[in-house]
């Protein structure tokens, strides 16, 4: 993944890539949402960042996952 003053190339096309959120409810009280590069001519993706909030008892607690891009 290659950056240019527009945003990332696909490494494997070089088509300029686009931003994604997704989230998801699971059955265990678990909410994940994921923040991603994705290149719409070959579907190749890169996560940039996922967040996770699980629900306790008494609590919430929330794990925010951030992946390094290149510069």
């Amino acid at each position: 993944m290659a950056r240019t003053e527009n945003g990332y190339l696909c490494r494997r096309d070089g088509s300029l890539m686009y931003v994604v959120y997704e989230s998801e409810k699971t059955m265990d009280n678990k909410l994940r949402v994921s923040i991603a590069y994705k290149c719409p001519v070959c579907g190749f993706r890169v996560e940039a960042e996922t967040l996770e909030m699980t629900r306790g008892r008494d609590s919430y607690t929330l794990t925010r996952t951030v992946r390094r891009l290149p510069a």
